[in-house]
């Protein structure tokens, strides 16, 4: 035994067993913890799970929404869950079956070849109903409110009937297909393209309904405030030599303004002015389309044309006696009288009315007014215009002759 613990070779070979002792440890426990890791899945939750089927016959309204996953490797990029979930796919083929409930197998794509998949359900059941097809009229479901004022007419909706394409149990559900429209604030009419939507009796969405057409068209006119006023004509300028008016027709006699509401409130007690026709030119009857027009303020004017019809005859003229003058705008403190030439007082003057013949006929004293305006006018001797004021202005004028001014005193009242 002493010749062997002092032989070098001896020392040699005790040395080369303790090394590969040492060798078997360390590779023996290597493999021991990388074995059990390589075999450990790496599990993913919440999958989508995607069915494949006909889309126009049928309707899936039963099936699970997500799988787990669970994926094996020895590649450690997808032992720590980096897998890259977007390029893979989980489904099940339903393309060849009909309506009922059926269980199918689950299968993958997308994953790469060294990873081992398991699918945890690997089987799932899937209900598939028969679409049915009904039609149903497009209603108008209005938000909001217009302006203050303003009001929202009966929609128009293009087209008007759509086509509801949901499964078989869900047909008794479809009350109504709706398009909503935004009328806040308006002030003129809407005109939108709008989706549609399709809705139960309690006005839920019913998901998943197919509708034909998706759009449509809705005009809905909203009116402004408005007032209906008689039209005044506006002649002017006087007629040739020897012509009169003997009447004057239009096919309406009011129009409707709209307008912003206090607009429209000014105007219910007035005339609305209608279009301007010069006379100086008319020497025979004249059958008139005129735009009327629309003033500042004012949305628009119904009707937009007026006819007018004028009646042309040869002039006539009246004589007509002592009719009063009247004085106007005398301050309270004054008095006035009007001078002849000969500087005597004088209250009636005398001329000739022309016009047409039956209506200088009917034409009275009371029917006209001969007035002096000395509005403004102090204490003095002054020439005063006169005015002549018929009822029927338009048919009437005093000759060329008549007196076109008078001369009034005018003086301080005595106290």
């Amino acid at each position: 035994m002493d010749k062997w613990l002092n032989s070098h070779w001896f020392a040699r070979a005790v040395a080369l067993l303790l090394a590969v002792m040492m060798w078997m440890v360390v590779n023996l426990e290597t493999e021991q913890t990388t074995t059990p890791e390589a075999s450990q899945p790496v599990f993913i939750d919440g999958v989508n799970l995607h069915v494949k089927y006909d889309t126009d016959r049928y309707q899936v309204v039963k099936q699970p929404r997500t799988v787990k996953v669970a994926l094996e490797s020895n590649n450690p990029f997808y032992r720590h869950n980096f897998f890259p979930t977007d390029s893979m796919e989980v489904y099940v083929d339903a393309t060849g079956l009909g309506k009922g409930t059926h269980k199918v197998p689950v299968q993958y794509k997308g994953f790469p070849d060294e990873v081992k998949v398991g699918i945890i359900p690997n089987t799932v059941e899937i209900t598939l109903e028969e679409k049915k097809t009904v039609e149903r009229e497009v209603n108008v479901e209005m938000l909001g409110t217009v302006a203050p004022g303003y009001t929202a007419g009966e929609p128009i909706v293009k087209p008007f009937r759509a086509l509801v394409r949901v499964p078989e149990s869900q047909v008794d559900k479809v009350a109504a297909v709706k398009a909503s429209v935004d009328l806040e604030g308006a002030t003129s009419a809407i005109k939108t393209t709008v989706p549609l939507k399709v809705v139960d009796k309690s006005g839920n969405v019913i998901q998943g309904a197919d509708v034909v057409p998706l759009t449509v068209e809705v005009n809905i006119p909203v009116t402004s405030p408005f007032v209906k006023v008689p039209i005044k004509l506006n002649l002017t300028n006087e007629m040739p030599n020897g012509y009169s008016l003997a009447s004057v027709d239009m096919n309406v006699e009011e129009v409707t303004v709209f307008g912003p509401k206090e607009v429209i409130d000014a105007m219910k007690a007035s005339t609305y002015p209608g279009p301007e026709i010069d006379l100086s030119n008319i020497t025979s009857d004249r059958l008139l389309e005129l735009k009327m027009p629309v003033l500042e303020n004012i949305v628009k004017v119904e009707p937009e044309y007026l006819k007018v019809s004028l009646k042309v005859v040869p002039s006539t003229t009246k004589r007509l006696e002592k009719i009063p003058i009247r004085i106007s705008g005398l301050s309270e403190d004054l008095q006035a009288k009007v001078l002849s030439t000969d500087g005597q007082e004088m209250s009636t003057i005398d001329f000739d009315a022309v016009g047409a013949a039956q209506i200088l006929h009917q034409l009275r004293p009371e029917d006209l007014q001969v007035v002096a305006d000395v509005s403004n006018m102090p204490a003095g001797v002054y020439e005063v215009a006169l005015n002549y004021i018929f009822n029927q202005s338009d048919y009437i004028q005093p000759s060329g002759s008549a007196p076109k001014k008078v001369t009034v005193e005018i003086t301080n009242k005595q106290r």
